[in-house]
């Protein structure tokens, strides 16, 4: 009940989004990438890895269910992004690379 009230109030959320396309059009090219919510990686992790590997990353918000963790990465990073995820186990639901990736 708790997560369907905390759903509904963040389908008004709409600065999150205004601000993760205007950093979209302030970097240029972006691809999005997604992956499964509550799988042990959560927005701090997945910020903390990439950035820590040089690769920007914003737009970080979770989908109207709350089960896809949603971000986006430069174009020119996203082949270093993807691999960097896989590498550690993140569960990959989609990239712009192909989609439905699962990694043990």
């Amino acid at each position: 009940m708790f997560d369907s009230f905390l759903n509904f109030g963040s389908a008004f959320n709409w600065f999150t989004p205004l601000f993760a396309f205007f950093l979209d059009f302030l970097f240029g090219s972006a691809c999005d990438f997604g992956i499964i919510a509550h799988a042990g990686w959560d927005r701090v992790d997945i910020k903390y890895l990439l950035r820590s590997n040089d690769i920007g990353v914003w737009g970080m918000m979770y989908n109207y269910e709350g089960d896809i963790l949603m971000f986006t990465v430069r174009t020119k990073d996203a082949e270093f992004a993807y691999d960097l995820l896989a590498s550690v186990g993140v569960p990959i639901e989609y990239s712009p690379l192909g989609s439905n990736f699962y990694y043990d």
